[in-house]
């Protein structure tokens, strides 16, 4: 900028250059710019985060809402003579079930194109549900069935009736699906048998869910299950003892494998041909107890993902979790990224998938568990 001591008529006071004004204007051009990029970035950031936010939101009020009814199961576990005509000694006995593990086993069944993967879970609880309202409504600890699982197919079950599929095509997801009968269901067959039946059929095998798991749902009979998330790809199960229990029943070391159910399998049924130790060693027997914690957890992807994967009929176990989560001892191996291709999370990295994986030990504070007292 040029200024002059001598100011005559008709000249002009203090200016810039025009070299100046550019450069003015380039600097204020390149502050504009930066403000621009900063205010995109933080824009992008804010919206991707409230996206993942979203896009799990479903998802975490599904694990919150199954992991508090795992928590309310119940046995009502009493002991009684192990012989009413000729007793000699007394055992363990409960009316009601629980059953864990995986699909293949806990409910195998399957129809309509409908596949079962990775783990389930079956219990009884006080949760008061019922078609009746007027008759049972007043009732809120009514025992009913409940369970978890997960399933993978089209949406054909899922979707309202007026909706074909000349209008919308059928929709393939891993969806984790909620069980729960009311408890007035006549195949509801909690109620049916009693520990003085053991020689029943079905009370020794797992009739009081099966059936109803399986059924296809009419108008007449409307669906026991429902769906609670979609984009679901793993649900493991594993019954644990408290870390104390664990350390005296391994010898004072802590490790992935679970002491009640080395292969994931839990079965409090008695007589239930379950393979493992534990039904051999009078301190872990699980015959009509409930387990003290139950590790939850879940892997989910979000939509984004799942519609770029173009699922069908064919991609039931694209992510390769029907050969893991087998054998508990197996847990961190089959779950968690090893730096190669062998974990579901590897897996889910090299298919660029947007995942997030949910975690928590459920206290079952109907369990009454205690390795000083043998079964």
């Amino acid at each position: 900028m040029k200024s002059s001591n001598q100011k005559k008529n008709g000249s002009r006071g203090p200016a810039f250059t025009l070299i100046e004004v550019l450069l003015a204007t380039a600097i204020l051009g390149l502050l504009v710019g930066l403000f621009a990029t900063m205010v995109a970035q933080t824009s992008s950031l804010w919206q991707r985060t409230t996206g993942k936010i979203e896009q799990f939101r479903e998802a975490r009020n599904a694990f919150e809402s199954m992991t508090t009814r795992l928590s309310q199961a119940t046995l009502n576990t009493y002991w009684d003579y192990d012989n009413a005509t000729a007793p000699t000694k007394y055992e363990r006995r409960s009316e009601l079930r629980f059953i864990s593990g995986p699909s293949k086993t806990v409910i195998p069944t399957v129809s309509g194109g409908r596949t079962r993967l990775t783990h389930s879970v079956f219990f009884i609880a006080p949760l008061g549900y019922t078609n009746q309202t007027a008759k049972f409504g007043n009732y809120d600890n009514l025992l009913c069935a409940a369970g978890y699982y997960l399933e993978f197919g089209d949406d054909k079950l899922l979707r309202p009736g007026f909706i074909p599929e000349t209008v919308a095509p059928l929709r393939y997801r891993h969806r984790l699906m909620e069980f729960i009968a009311p408890t007035e269901n006549t195949s509801n067959n909690i109620y049916k048998y009693t520990s003085g039946s053991l020689a029943a059929n079905n009370y020794n095998k797992k009739d009081w869910y099966q059936p109803l798991v399986n059924a296809t749902p009419t108008t007449t009979a409307p669906a026991n299950f429902y769906q609670i998330a979609e984009n679901i790809i793993a649900l493991i199960i594993t019954p644990r003892l408290s870390r104390d229990d664990e350390k005296q029943a391994s010898g004072g070391s802590v490790s992935d494998e679970s002491k009640l159910a080395s292969n994931y399998l839990y079965d409090s049924a008695p007589g239930a041909a379950v393979a493992g130790a534990q039904y051999n060693d009078p301190l872990l027997n699980p015959t009509n107890q409930l387990p003290p914690i139950l590790q939850v957890t879940m892997v989910a992807i979000d939509e984004l993902s799942a519609s770029r994967l173009r699922l069908n009929a064919a991609k039931s176990d694209i992510f390769g979790a029907a050969a893991k989560f087998t054998k508990s001892s197996d847990y961190s191996k089959d779950l968690l990224q090893t730096g190669g291709t062998t974990s579901l999370e590897d897996t889910l990295i090299a298919q660029r998938v947007n995942y997030r994986i949910f975690n928590t030990n459920v206290t079952i504070r109907g369990a009454k568990w205690s390795r000083d007292q043998k079964n």
